[in-house]
């Protein structure tokens, strides 16, 4: 015993001795441009996240780094040194790139990028052929000290997806309804479902209420508003709540009046999949397991499409050269809703991604009926009213005959609804005589809202009745007949594109316009920070259905009806190499009246169209819909599939299907169904009759416009788009963006986009002074002169004159300009004249930290700096290469070794004492 504590005393003592070395704890000298002194420089550590036995460097923002997938660097938590690790990688390629461990030399090659670029392409489907555990579910319960925890695993037996989905409750959100977390990878996503106590008998709807949430911490990341909190959902987080509603929402008993509230956040996020179909899990399962009577497991899964290979729950990556993004929700009897976009698929293969993610969600609802049993509360049935005895025969006894009559009414949408919509005077009188029979003393208040539910299933099977019997629809129409279309193309004369596009009483002013790169729609997720070229923006005024209603915020249906539009027309647009502008599709809705949506689709092709965007071949959308006997359940033989349907035929039937595509596939597709699913068979049939209706769309469309302008408008500004080297590009920005601005000024540019790979963007309205800026810039870049915008030579902009930097000096400088592909520093300052600039260096992203930066402007804002410390690391052809990351982990190795002294120091006292 006395000898290991006098071992261990002299082993300190020796650390003690190593640690005080004057040389050990040497930081480097730091220079501050603003005083002569020498000081220390103090920066935190990074964030690191513990897998395994080792610590993974966590990646927190958009890759900007040049288009590279590094892999992360494990660093041992015991020893500090960095290793190349082939564990779990965060982000990037499929197995990781490799990384050189060494940190940066003082000569600045960038060997690591060497590496990436002559790595081959990764194979998509090599996980495929990966073992994984057979599909099935296991659950388990435990006692904590806080209570009983009950996990659920499910392998969902798929080939390359080998990790479970792991549900847990009982140990978080105990005080809600139903509490879950769901685990996948190191993706957590948290979901609870809570109720009020009391039902509010005045409505008629199940008030249910949607919420999701990718909080930026998941990833690593500060969100980049001004108070750095996490605010107004975004877009993409509005179309998951919404696929998380639509398919529970149908199996909520009738009569559940109870305001039920489903909120869902990510945690944690891995970046290996995507979020969209495990989020709609977890929020599935928790109100599974809560009070709220949700009588049947829903699940979802995401299939995307591969080298004409099926993937359930593809990767990041995979996705992102899949030609399906299909999201399949259900039970493990019928599908409830699908979602999702293809590039020309056909309808086979379509069917096929179905019934294969369908399969799936059977496997995974096993297992949460076996979590419910296990885990779940009591159903909370007893403020469910029951059917009301005569009600429906008494109000089908008095209101057949009108219902008949409405039906044969052939008057503008106004006058129809005045007799037949819920606040028409067929309902009012339905309303006031039954009122006289079943009265509100003996059934309560809800009474009203019980006829009215009486009144408009009466309808629906009514509507049902006439397509059985007469093979018509409630507006005459044959099942498959397409409302009339007319189309106005180019009717605006001072937009870009333009086009009135009306189908029956639905009509949309869809507008296209075309930019550069500054006009592309900038979204913050937690996979990194997204630009996106192309958009769609929809907008549904109240007066379009002769309402009055606020208006301003965008409401969520806007999001998700231009969101289902935007995706249509997208695999028909040219690529950016052919046609490098920005577009922006505007759809305004003046007339509503059935699928608004698909309006915009068609309008906003032709708007396209007539702008000149040479697209590949134009498409359409039409919605379909089903009518159904008894919509408690589907069957093949009971349900009428109809085309392009009324808003009362969307309203009261059973089926929501809008496809669009054109004759050879569908690029973009959405179900929403209120019974209890749909069969195959029946998905079939809409499908093939969707696809008549469609060719019919896209042949008036080709009356009025066939193909697209040959020639641009005049109003659309000219592009010219050239690279050059990387090494160059803060010779064509210059200090500050100074050389930049001076050339959109001098050439009258609109604008200029330096993009971090070396790519130039022009635009401007002339095409000579495109031609000017160009050979200026690449002269430029070369070492010449180049002409000014008015045909003068450009005169020489002012160098620094001072004494040079030294290698591997720290420096501190303010800030002077921020990139995507890095930050430009000042770090010794010119005369106080200001005669001459001070002397610049460019920060790298790959440079900004030790883990990776994938946001460099996020990054750098959230810091909320106007100086950083940095190491000059080289010269790359007369450019200062700088690093902040170099300075971050020499002050992590003094940490160390400091901390490493100071155990020691404590070693040996404690000694002395002993």
């Amino acid at each position: 015993m006395k000898f290991s504590n006098l071992h261990a005393a002299i082993s300190a003592l020796e650390l003690l001795f190593r640690a005080t070395n004057t040389d050990g704890f040497a930081v480097g000298r730091h220079h501050h441009h603003h005083a002569a002194s020498t000081t220390a420089t103090v920066t935190p550590r990074g964030n690191h996240r513990q897998i395994g036995g080792s610590t993974l460097l966590f990646e927190s923002a958009v890759d900007v780094n040049d288009g590279e997938q590094a892999a992360p660097v494990a660093e041992d938590a015991t020893t500090g040194d960095e290793t190349a690790k082939a564990e779990p990688v965060l982000e990037g390629t499929a197995g990781g790139d490799e990384t050189s461990a060494e940190p940066p030399s003082s000569s600045g090659d960038d060997e690591p990028e060497e590496v990436v670029e002559e790595e081959s392409k990764p194979d998509l489907l090599a996980s495929l052929a990966e073992p994984v555990p057979p599909a099935g579910h296991s659950v388990e319960s435990r006692e904590t000290k806080t209570g009983t925890v009950h996990t659920l695993t499910v392998h969902l037996g798929q080939p390359g997806h080998p990790e479970p989905l792991v549900f847990e409750t009982g140990k978080i959100g105990r005080q809600a309804a139903g509490a879950v977390l769901l685990t996948r990878g190191n993706s957590i996503v948290y979901s609870t479902c809570a109720r009020d106590n009391d039902p509010k008998s005045t409505i008629d709807f199940a008030p249910l209420s949607v919420e999701y949430q990718e909080r930026f911490s998941s990833a690593g990341m500060t969100s980049g508003g001004f108070n750095k909190r996490d605010g107004r959902p975004q877009e993409h987080e509005i179309l998951v709540s919404r696929i998380i509603d639509r398919p529970l929402r149908p199996l909520i008993c009738d009569g559940w009046k109870h305001e039920t509230q489903l909120l869902n956040w990510v945690l944690s996020y891995d970046g290996e999949r995507g979020l969209e179909a495990l989020g709609a899990t977890a929020a599935s399962a928790a109100m599974l397991i809560s009070d709220v009577p949700l009588m049947k497991s829903v699940a979802q899964v995401q299939v995307g499409l591969i080298d004409d290979t099926f993937v359930v729950n593809p990767t990041n990556e995979q996705m992102a050269a899949s030609r399906l993004n299909l999201i399949v929700a259900g039970t493990k009897d019928a599908v409830l809703m699908i979602e999702g976009a293809a590039d020309f698929l056909p309808e086979k293969t379509m069917i096929d991604a179905v019934t294969l993610g369908h399969s799936v969600i059977g496997t995974i609802c096993d297992g949460l009926d076996a979590f419910r049993d296990v885990a779940g509360k009591p159903k909370k049935l007893d403020t469910i009213p029951p059917p009301i005895d005569g009600l429906q025969d008494a109000v089908n006894a008095l209101m057949t005959e009108r219902v008949d009559a409405s039906m044969e009414l052939r008057g503008s949408k106004k006058e129809r609804e005045a007799e037949s919509s819920p606040g028409g005077a067929m309902y009012v009188y339905c309303i006031e005589e039954m009122l006289k029979e079943f009265t509100e003393e003996e059934h309560g208040p809800g009474i009203t809202n019980a006829i009215k539910g009486a009144l408009k299933k009466l309808v629906s099977n009514r509507m049902y009745n006439k397509a059985k019997v007469e093979s018509k629809r409630m507006d005459g129409r044959a099942l498959d007949e397409i409302r009339q279309i007319d189309i106005d193309a180019g009717m605006l004369p001072g937009v870009h594109g333009s086009a009135l596009f009306t189908r029956g009483e639905s009509q949309t002013i869809a507008t296209a316009t075309l930019g550069d790169k500054g006009m592309r729609q900038r979204m913050e997720k937690v996979e990194g920070q997204e630009m996106k070229r192309y958009y769609l923006q929809y907008s549904f005024p109240p007066s379009c259905i002769g309402e009055t209603g606020r208006v301003g915020g965008v409401k969520r249906r806007e999001v998700g009806h231009g969101n289902l539009a935007e995706r249509a027309i997208l695999p028909a647009l040219p690529g950016e190499e052919e046609f490098p502008y920005s577009l922006r599709v505007e759809s305004l809705i003046t007339e509503s009246h059935g699928s608004t949506s698909m309006a915009s689709v068609c309008g906003g092709c032709l708007a396209l169209m007539d702008a000149g965007v040479p697209i590949r071949r134009p498409v359409a959308g039409i919605a379909m819909g089903m009518l159904l006997e008894n919509n408690e359940y589907t069957s093949d033989d009971d349900a009428y599939v109809v085309s392009d349907i009324l808003g009362n035929e969307d309203a009261l039937g059973t089926m929501d299907f809008k496809v669009a595509g054109d004759k050879e596939g569908i690029t973009a597709f959405q179900l929403d169904i209120k019974c209890e699913g749909l069969s195959v068979q029946t998905m079939e049939r809409a499908l093939e009759q969707a696809r008549v209706g469609r060719l019919h769309i896209l042949g008036e469309m080709n009356k009025s416009l066939a193909e697209s302008r040959s020639e641009l408008p005049a109003t659309v500004p000219r592009m010219a788009t050239f690279g050059i080297e990387e090494s160059s590009i803060g010779k064509v920005i210059g200090p500050g963006g100074k050389t930049i601005r001076g050339i959109i000024e001098d050439f009258g540019l609109s604008n200029m986009d330096v993009g971090e790979d070396g790519q130039i963007q022009l635009s401007g309205f002339s095409t000579e002074k495109l031609k000017e800026a160009e050979e200026f810039v690449k002269k430029l870049v070369e070492g010449g002169g180049g002409g000014r915008g008015g045909g003068g030579p450009r005169k020489d902009r002012p160098k620094y004159v001072g004494p040079d930097a030294v290698l591997g000096e720290i420096y501190t400088g303010k800030i002077t300009g921020i990139q995507k592909f890095g930050v430009f520093v000042e770090i010794l300052p010119g005369p106080e004249d200001g005669s001459s600039p001070g002397l610049e260096g460019l920060v790298h992203v790959s440079e900004l930290h030790t883990e990776r930066v994938r946001n460099c402007e996020g990054f750098v804002r959230s810091m909320g700096v106007e100086e950083l410390t940095v190491k000059y690391i080289g010269d790359d052809k007369g450019k200062i290469k700088l690093s902040r990351k170099a300075v971050l982990e020499e002050k992590k190795q003094a940490d160390d070794r400091g901390n490493n002294a100071m155990e020691g120091a404590n070693f040996f006292n404690n000694f002395l004492v002993w």
